[in-house]
């Protein structure tokens, strides 16, 4: 499994929804809205590997969340049910969860989590 050659291709994805898209972890100082996404391995499926998808959408507290619910349906418009072929590898992405979570439980700042399921097949 290449897990490297997953995250790229979910992060050329993201970059044609955002500018400010990171792996695992955003910079100290970063400007809203921003995105953080992970991917995790889940189970081995032989042929194949379920892996999960994790990607945290950041606004302002300040800032109306009409602009991160944009971001999140943009984004899940075309990834829920999307597959990606490459030379490499064939992804399947299936949504499992969208939830907003709120500024009590976040300091500073509103957050969409979206969650999907990934069916990887690596050649």
């Amino acid at each position: 499994m290449n897990m490297n050659a997953v995250a790229d291709q979910i992060l050329e994805f993201l970059n044609t929804k955002h500018l400010r898209v990171y792996r695992n972890k955003a910079p100290k100082e970063v400007d809203f809205p921003y995105m953080v996404y992970k991917v995790e391995s889940v189970m081995n499926t032989m042929p194949s590997e379920d892996l999960y998808l994790y990607i945290d959408i950041y606004e302002d507290i300040n800032k109306s969340v009409r602009v991160m619910e944009d971001l999140a349906d943009s984004i899940d418009n075309e990834l829920n049910q999307k597959i990606i072929n490459t030379d490499t590898l064939n992804l399947y992405f299936d949504r499992e969860a969208r939830q907003y979570i709120n500024s009590e439980e976040l300091v500073g700042t509103h957050l969409i989590n979206l969650r999907y399921v990934i069916r990887a097949y690596f050649k």
